[in-house]
């Protein structure tokens, strides 16, 4: 446990700086030396509000997380549409900063082996699904929810290509599928049956 919770400057010092660093080196990479030089801190302080290194790392990307799915939250608007969504997400996956951005992918990575993780990484899932769930609403299509994690998954997998090869149409183009999904996820059954019987393995 770490000896003191209470929230001060330096301690909010080191839960930032342990975000910069994470996204720079990674979650291994991250040592209480690169956390407090970041943070301009002494050593000793690291220790002082964090039992390890590991503590200290976990609470910083939980904060991170939760802060950035407050920030992403769907607010309270009578002009939402497929196309705002789409412009919206696209911002939004290719705006953040490639630091954040690879802390944010850290968060997804690690999830898995720490539950308090998870939840954070969940809450931020659900609101970039809250996104695409109005969108979709706002079109008619039948499958709001169901529908929603593939928007999820495609924005997550354009800010990927975006951090390997970064390339100035990367919104444009996120825009562009997005919208395509979007229409998609709004023909009719029979037309629906009718791509999808054309798109069948067997009948390609």
């Amino acid at each position: 446990m770490a000896r003191n919770r209470r929230k001060q400057p330096r301690r909010d010092a080191l839960l930032a700086a342990a975000v910069e660093v994470v996204g720079e080196r990674g979650v291994a990479g991250t040592t209480h030396r690169a956390v407090t030089e970041r943070a301009e801190v002494p050593l000793a302080t690291a220790s002082y509000y964090f039992s390890s290194i590991d503590e200290l790392i976990a609470e910083a990307l939980t904060a991170f997380v939760r802060q950035r799915a407050e920030e992403i939250g769907l607010p309270h608007r009578d002009d939402v549409s497929p196309a705002t969504v789409a412009e919206w997400y696209a911002e939004q996956v290719m705006g953040l900063d490639k630091s954040k951005r690879l802390a944010f992918y850290e968060v997804l990575l690690n999830a898995a082996r720490t539950p308090e993780l998870a939840e954070a990484a969940r809450n931020a899932m659900t609101s970039y699904q809250d996104w695409a769930v109005a969108g979709l609403n706002a079109a008619g299509a039948p499958r709001g929810v169901g529908a929603a994690r593939a928007f999820v998954a495609l924005g997550l997998g354009f800010g990927l290509l975006h951090l390997v090869e970064e390339r100035e149409s990367d919104t444009e183009d996120l825009f562009t599928a997005l919208r395509d999904l979007f229409i998609g996820s709004v023909l009719d059954p029979d037309e629906h049956a009718v791509w999808t019987d054309r798109l069948s393995p067997d009948t390609a």
